[in-house]
């Protein structure tokens, strides 16, 4: 992505802003399946469910040093020392996992600087979960009748479509047994102003492989890693129920505009308003798929899953302008690899995280760095977003 401005030097990187979710940290909440379906005990962690690892922070803080080697290429930060001040703006949600990974990041991307990560004092932040406590206006029967259709007809259509992936689970969560297929599939829309509830072999699929994932990114022996049952390719492949799964209950499009709304107005706002050279926003996997959705971005690079949005994962965004002044916004998808988070690899121009520059249907629908004009990419977003959710 940062191959711009030397592909196109009339070019001038002016912003970045990255959307990315927070790094590695153990399930939130044990058992992190239901006993029945997966009766197996869990690995240990040593940090509190959901909280960010050592190992997490300290693959996180690997990426912000890559980043800023690229930021200082295209002339945002200087090459060393630190960034003048205003330059750099890092907000996260307010989980521990979130903030945490911010100050990780900070300290890849410029260490000793004292670059502070600026979050809510609220228990909740609506620009990272819109829908947590209800949105007057919020249609959850819309929003249901939006994800049925994602999910081929009914929720249990999409298990159906992909019945060799859900055995596969089934036989890493519980060999022999068929709890897990015998899950009843349902979408429930109960609570008006509030997110549909997608529950039965999907949700919970999605679930464990993800905690799989976690597993071998911490670095575990793999004797652990799904009870030893479960290879880093079948990882990889199991991990495609984690994507699946948002692919009906946060890219819909109605869906997407309430919940990605407030954070697609905060990007554009980052790229065409006054503010900081590199604004970086830390929040989670829903996020990033919902603003997938919201934006109809999709992405399939370092061995995960299209559309997968794994831990330290992001969207970025480069404000660009060439010679006459005009001025486009181009996006990528930035993310390390398995392999580099369990090994905690040192990322370098020669050895980088994956990234693979990003369409933006419908505003210019090329990966060209110019497809994408300022103000069309501004329209986009207010037509997209839900302005009832902002």
């Amino acid at each position: 992505m940062f191959q711009a401005a030397a592909a196109a030097p009339a070019l001038k990187v002016e912003r970045v802003v990255l959307l990315m979710r927070h790094g590695v940290r153990p399930p939130t909440h044990e058992p992190a399946l239901a006993p029945a379906i997966a009766p197996d005990p869990w690995p240990v962690w040593d940090v509190p469910d959901g909280d960010l690892t050592a190992h997490g922070a300290a693959a996180i803080t690997l990426l912000g040093a890559f980043d800023r080697v690229t930021f200082a290429r295209d002339g945002l930060l200087p090459a060393a020392g630190c960034p003048a001040a205003g330059s750099v703006a890092v907000y996260a949600d307010v989980d521990e996992r979130t903030v945490k990974t911010g100050d990780a990041f900070a300290a890849g991307l410029a260490p000793g600087c004292g670059v502070a990560v600026q979050h809510s004092a609220a228990a909740r932040d609506k620009l990272f979960s819109a829908l947590d406590d209800g949105a007057p206006g919020f249609d959850a029967k819309a929003a249901k009748a939006a994800m049925l259709a994602a999910a081929g007809g009914s929720a249990g259509a999409v298990v159906t479509a992909h019945a060799a992936l859900f055995q596969a689970m089934q036989a890493a969560l519980d060999p022999g047994g068929t709890a897990f297929l015998d899950l009843t599939a349902k979408i429930s829309a109960k609570l008006p102003g509030h997110l549909p509830k997608l529950s039965g072999p999907l949700a919970e699929g999605s679930s464990g492989a993800e905690d799989f994932l976690l597993e071998y990114l911490e670095g575990k022996p793999m004797a652990e890693v799904g009870w030893g049952r479960v290879s880093p390719a079948e990882i990889a492949t199991l991990l495609a129920l984690h994507p699946l799964a948002y692919t009906v209950t946060a890219r819909p499009a109605y869906v997407a505009a309430w919940t990605a709304g407030p954070l697609a107005a905060r990007i554009a706002a980052g790229l065409s308003g006054p503010g900081p050279a590199v604004t970086v926003l830390v929040g989670h996997d829903t996020n990033i798929a919902e603003l997938g959705g919201l934006l109809d971005l999709h992405w399939r690079l370092g061995g995960y899953p299209a559309d997968d949005p794994p831990p330290g994962g992001g969207i970025m965004f480069l404000l660009l302008r060439d010679a006459a002044g005009a001025r486009y916004v181009a996006a990528a998808y930035q993310v390390q690899t398995m392999a580099q988070i369990r090994d905690l690899t040192p990322l370098s121009l020669n050895d980088p995280p994956a990234i693979e520059t990003l369409p933006i249907p419908g505003c210019g629908n090329s990966a060209a760095v110019t497809a994408c004009p300022l103000p069309d990419f501004l329209k986009l977003v207010a037509t997209r977003s839900d302005t009832a959710a902002n």
